[in-house]
C-alpha cells in the first residue's frame, strides 16, 4: 500500500509538470497561475501545493528534470580516466543537440526558460539555478579539456578555459538558432557539424 502511494504521488507530480510546461510555454511564467496548472493537470490546487510550494520550486523542478540527465553525464565523464576526452565529449555536445532537436520537453523547458520567464523577484532564483548549470558544465568541459592537454590530445593553439568556454558559446548559439525556428538552420544536422569542426579546430594533429 506504502508503495503505490508513492507510486500515485510520483505520477501526480510528474502529470503536474507536465501540465506547467504546456501552459508556461503557452502563456509565460509570470502570466500562468498555480491554480491554471492544477486544472491543466486535472488536479487539485492543493495537490499541486503538497508538491510545490510556489511557482519557482515548479519551475525548478521542470528545469532539473531536463538538465540533470546532461549534467551528470559530463560529470561522470570529468571524473573518469578516459584516454578519449575530445571525443567523449564531442559525443555528449552532439547528443545534447540531437535532444534539444528531437524531444519536445527539451525544447518547451529551453524554450521558456529563454523567451518566456521573468527573471524578476521570486524568478530570481531560477537564474541562480541557469548559471550553476552554465558553470557546472564549463567547469566539467574544461576538466576534460584540462585531460586533454595532459595526453597531449589538446592543440597548443588553445588553452583548456578558451576551449570550453568556446564550446560552451557555441552551443549556447546553436540552441538558440534552433528554438528560433529559423527555416534554414537544421539543428539536427548542422548542429553536430559546427561540433565537428570545433573539435578538429582543437585536437592536435601530428
Amino acid at each position: 500500500m506504502a508503495r503505490r502511494t508513492k507510486d500515485d504521488a510520483e505520477k501526480t507530480r510528474n502529470a503536474i509538470l507536465d501540465a506547467a510546461e504546456k501552459v508556461f510555454y503557452k502563456h509565460g511564467v509570470v502570466r500562468t497561475s498555480l491554480e491554471e496548472i492544477a486544472r491543466a493537470a486535472k488536479v487539485t490546487r492543493g495537490a499541486v501545493y503538497w508538491h510545490f510550494r510556489n511557482k519557482t520550486e515548479l519551475c525548478e523542478a521542470m528545469l532539473n528534470r531536463v538538465f540533470l540527465p546532461q549534467e551528470d553525464i559530463l560529470e561522470r565523464l570529468a571524473t573518469s580516466e578516459t584516454k578519449t576526452p575530445l571525443k567523449d565529449l564531442q559525443d555528449a555536445c552532439c547528443e545534447a543537440l540531437r535532444l534539444m532537436a528531437t524531444d519536445k520537453r527539451r525544447h518547451r523547458v529551453v524554450s521558456i526558460l529563454t523567451f518566456r520567464c521573468e527573471y524578476v523577484e521570486d524568478m530570481a532564483a531560477i537564474m541562480i539555478r541557469r548559471r550553476e548549470c552554465k558553470d557546472n558544465m564549463l567547469r566539467r568541459s574544461q576538466l576534460l579539456f584540462e585531460r586533454a592537454k595532459k595526453l597531449k590530445l589538446l592543440s597548443k593553439d588553445w588553452t583548456p578555459r578558451l576551449a570550453a568556454t568556446s564550446l560552451q558559446s557555441l552551443m549556447s548559439g546553436l540552441i538558440m538558432n534552433g528554438l528560433e525556428g529559423r527555416k534554414d538552420f537544421d539543428l539536427k544536422k548542422s548542429g553536430p557539424a559546427c561540433i565537428k569542426a570545433f573539435f578538429h579546430s582543437v585536437t592536435a594533429h601530428a
